[in-house]
């Protein structure tokens, strides 16, 4: 699925605008000590002293006078452009929080937003359409049934998963001791023992249980139909029920004693004693082979019969009505949750953009306030140096005074003063401009909260055209609206 584009704002807005740590010392201290012992102040003001040097008139700065001077000077240059390079550093970063980007992206994003929302919602509507339709199709059909049949104050019978898979097991059952007990009894007199009588024995079976299955579905189910020719043909679906049974499991009776005496020729003298005398069995188990046939024909009937509806393609009418209802309702679930998907998805992004712009905003707040600290330390800075200048000119005045016999020069009272570099302050970021980008994020955060509301709106109205589909169909029934349960919102 493609990134939102609001996904993208709040992938951009969470990100790091900078990857450097602000060094706590910004600024070294000028040692003192070091620079006097590398200069050699305190011999070489002595020398210098000693020979009167420089002169008591002198106007102009000796060599060691001019290095000091340097060295100081030096050190508040690099001072003035370290912190020039950190004031630069930090409007980088003011620029790069990129406040009016992102506002104008937000504004352009948020009504996408709900324009998705509504696309979404059409879009389910017009599969909602297309369902229902199919719906009422089914519903007037299953009600037109009711109505032909009188069924109008019942249900069919549906079986379930379970229960089907039971009832399929109970005749797989049947059918597998039917032939093993009928192939039992049947190798007595087959030429090729247990096997020949497994495969006669799953013949007589198959017939026996699939006669009753057709003859139970196709006839005696029609008994309970009106209409005097229908239950016409339940009556003689239940007769020929009976002579079917009667005559498959008395035939394999007889055919039982014949065949353990009579090689060729057996299911002639079968036909002829089922003739003459059809229950002059007499040997015990003839009479079980016939019983256990007849007895797993009934069950067979019974269980054909509770497997459906008694009433003749009630359960199919029924269950076309089911399945059409359930993938109805499964639409409508489908409809609401992309809905809530979407709805969920933009509370979300819009929730962290909110809170991107507040981090933003502290930041802002946090580069000013380091900014502004920075000038005052770049201040203090400079007046360390100065207090460094006057230490190393008072130590190299000091020694020269000291071994001098002429007076010192009218300088080395005055001592040296370091002249301020003063700071650009053009390209700062004023205090209005911060005050400006608050205004304009409480703005942005306003229109957010108005975008939330107008999703939850459409988001309402989606969730309610759902609930009145009925009536925007004013052709449907009544059956189908009753019977639908709409998901909890």
């Amino acid at each position: 699925m493609a990134e939102s584009q609001l996904k993208k704002i709040v992938r951009a807005l969470s990100a790091s605008q900078h990857d450097y740590k602000v060094s706590t010392e910004l600024f070294g201290q000028l040692s003192v000590e070091k620079i006097a012992k590398e200069l050699d102040l305190e011999k070489i003001g002595a020398e210098k002293g000693a020979k009167n040097q420089p002169a008591t008139s002198s106007q102009v700065r000796d060599e060691m006078e001019t290095k000091i001077a340097e060295r100081v000077e030096s050190a508040k240059k690099a001072a003035h452009q370290l912190a020039e390079d950190e004031r630069h550093t930090y409007n980088e970063r003011i620029s790069n929080l990129d406040f009016e980007g992102h506002f104008s992206e937000i504004r352009q994003a948020g009504p996408k937003a709900i324009v998705d929302l509504e696309v979404a919602m059409e879009r389910g509507l017009a599969e909602m359409h297309t369902s229902r339709r199919k719906l009422l199709n089914t519903e007037r059909e299953f009600n037109k049934f009711r109505q032909k049949h009188d069924l109008e104050d019942r249900t069919a019978k549906v079986s379930s998963g379970p229960d089907t898979a039971l009832r399929c097991l109970l005749l797989i059952i049947l059918g597998v001791i039917e032939t093993y007990s009928n192939s039992v009894y049947l190798a007595k007199g087959n030429a090729q023992g247990l096997i020949g009588g497994i495969t006669e024995a799953l013949s007589f079976t198959a017939l026996n249980l699939g006669f009753s299955i057709i003859i139970t579905v196709f006839g005696i189910k029609q008994i309970v139909r009106k209409g005097f020719f229908s239950k016409l043909l339940g009556t003689v679906s239940i007769l020929a029920w009976l002579a079917v049974v009667l005559a498959i499991n008395i035939g394999l009776a007889h055919y039982r004693e014949v065949s353990s005496t009579i090689l060729d020729g057996a299911g002639k003298e079968v036909i002829a004693r089922i003739i003459s005398n059809p229950f002059g069995l007499v040997e015990l188990e003839s009479w079980m082979l016939f019983s256990i046939g007849a007895l797993f024909a009934l069950i067979t009937l019974i269980d054909v019969i509770t497997f459906s509806d008694i009433y003749p393609n009630y359960t199919a009418v029924q269950k076309r009505m089911d399945d059409e209802l359930e993938r109805y309702k499964d639409a409508f679930s489908d409809s609401i949750d992309e809905l809530e998907e979407i709805r969920d998805e933009y509370y979300e992004d819009l929730k962290e953009i909110g809170d991107a712009l507040t981090m933003r905003q502290r930041e802002l707040d946090t580069i000013i306030a380091s900014r502004t600290r920075l000038g005052s330390l770049y201040y203090s800075q400079h007046d360390q140096l100065q207090r460094s200048a006057d230490a190393l000119f008072s130590i190299y005045y000091g020694a020269n005074s000291a071994a001098r016999k002429t007076n010192a020069p009218a300088r080395f009272n005055k001592g040296y003063t370091l002249a301020k570099m003063m700071l650009d302050t053009q390209s700062d970021f004023q205090a209005r401009q911060a005050k400006a980008i608050k205004e304009k994020i409480e703005g942005v955060k306003q229109f957010i909260d108005e975008q939330i509301a107008k999703v939850n709106s459409v988001y309402s109205s989606g969730v309610e055209k759902f609930n009145n589909l009925d009536k925007l169909l004013p052709d449907g029934t009544n059956g189908a609206k009753e019977t639908i349960e709409k998901p909890d919102q």
